[in-house]
């Protein structure tokens, strides 16, 4: 079995910030600085600042969070301190680098995407196929399931919960002392007990139900095409079809459920109309209704759906050769590099080259 992450620098990630946020205005509020970090989570990294800056966490912004076990790069703005403040910050793990100041802050997806070099471990030479090496430099597309790190143990769960308005298993599921310590005071006022999170928190366990919902349509609709791998994950089953039935629907989009969704399906073409039905079906086995994404008691965690790209463009995607691997006796590595747009995982391009030849 093949390895990845083994150590954080066989994982690198560098944001790509938009233009704007490359553009050096004369001044502004926010400052922007170039985040990097070893074995830390974005959101934890974030908290670690925010703590010693003595701040709320929403003065500091970010456009993407990125894995815990890699080393990446990214822009955060940060409003209400120095750059000097900012810059005595010490943590190991962690350094802060003063780019330019800016009129608005980052905010989760206003980014334009992430360039990664991934070391590939642990493979057997025998199983390499090194005939296919040269097809699999060609790769340009790949299926834009969401991957493992959207879901963690009971994300997809407590996110089921909160969108039935089941809010005490919601937050029984929620293993954050606050919310123990409050519900100890208040054992009756879950809600209460999740207003005391963050919102990017409580809308991460939203969208993680809603990412489980969309790799299930996307999923069984594939089935129907010529499959070349099946591959098992925490939630069930992942399908990679032939690059022939790629091209036939490279352009296709499928939703993701909110209470706008009615809407959304309007905008799928007549040829895919099996899609309108797989959904249905799956709604029906969650008991599950689109108005179900509408969350009065916390109106800020409400989604609305949209439309995510079944097949994603992996740009300049390139593959080394094959070497001895140090890190596993007997083995060998390979390095690939490539970039792909916001909200894609670059874990699962490495399924799909794995399930390709090597």
């Amino acid at each position: 079995m093949y390895k990845i992450k083994q150590q954080p620098e066989d994982f690198i990630v560098k944001e790509i910030p938009l233009a704007i946020a490359t553009t050096k205005p004369e001044s502004g509020p926010y400052l922007y600085f170039k985040l990097k970090k070893r074995n830390w989570n974005t959101l934890d990294a974030i908290k670690g600042i925010a703590f010693q800056l003595h701040c709320k966490l929403n003065k500091i912004g970010f456009a993407g969070s990125k894995d815990r076990q890699a080393v990446t790069e990214q822009l955060i703005s940060i409003i209400g301190r120095s750059k000097e403040q900012v810059l005595k910050i010490k943590t190991p793990g962690i350094s802060l680098e003063y780019s330019h100041s800016g009129k608005e802050p980052f905010t989760l997806g206003s980014h334009a995407g992430n360039k990664f070099e991934i070391i590939i471990r642990n493979l057997d030479e025998d199983n390499i196929n090194n005939n296919k090496l040269e097809e699999i430099n060609k790769t340009h597309y790949c299926e834009n399931y969401f991957d493992e790190q959207r879901f963690s143990t009971n994300n997809v769960n407590i996110g089921r919960f909160i969108v039935k308005k089941k809010f005490k298993q919601a937050v029984e599921l929620i293993d954050q002392q606050k919310v123990k310590d409050y519900l100890k005071l208040k054992q009756n006022d879950a809600i209460g007990a999740m207003r005391l999170l963050p919102v990017r928190l409580l809308r991460m366990y939203v969208n993680s139900y809603q990412s489980y919902l969309w790799n299930e349509t996307v999923k069984r609709y594939l089935e129907q095409f010529k499959v070349v791998k099946k591959i098992d994950y925490s939630l069930g089953e992942l399908i990679f079809i032939s690059k022939e039935d790629q091209n036939k629907m490279i352009d296709l989009q499928i939703p993701l459920i909110g209470f706008d969704s009615e809407k959304l399906e309007l905008k799928i073409e007549p040829k895919y109309e099996l899609i309108k039905t797989i959904i249905k079906q799956i709604m029906k086995e969650e008991e599950l209704y689109y108005r179900d994404f509408i969350i009065k008691q916390i109106p800020p965690i409400s989604l609305e759906g949209e439309l995510r790209p079944v097949f994603i463009e992996v740009k300049a995607f390139e593959i080394s050769e094959i070497e001895n691997d140090e890190l596993n006796e007997d083995k060998k590595k390979v390095k690939v590099s490539f970039s792909l747009g916001k909200g894609s995982y670059a874990t699962m391009v490495i399924r799909r080259v794995v399930s390709e030849g090597l």
